[in-house]
């Protein structure tokens, strides 16, 4: 693990991957567990969202790339949860990248 942190602090293009892969698999559990918590099939979301059942099948995958602030808002409310997007600084030790 120790590697893995450190190549992120060396290397910002590997540890922008990483965040966006990260993220990416964060995202579709969230989605998946979302959906499932509010007791609705993957049909059920893609109907209250607008969408097809195939649709929300791609979102809940981790390589899905697709995703827009607002369908991340019509899932939210789809299944009575909060969007939350937020950038957050880096810890200290962590190099910035200037830009």
């Amino acid at each position: 693990m120790d590697e893995l942190h450190e190549e992120r602090a060396r290397n910002s293009a590997f540890d922008a991957r990483y965040q966006r892969d990260l993220a990416q698999l964060q995202l579709a559990n969230q989605i998946a567990q979302l959906r499932e918590r509010a007791g609705l099939s993957q049909a059920a979301l893609a109907a209250r969202i607008g969408t097809r059942q195939a649709g929300v099948a791609r979102m809940e995958r981790s390589t899905y790339r697709g995703y827009t602030v607002g369908t991340l808002a019509k899932i939210a409310a789809a299944t009575g949860a909060t969007l939350e997007l937020r950038l957050v600084p880096a810890r200290r030790g962590r190099r910035r990248v200037a830009g």
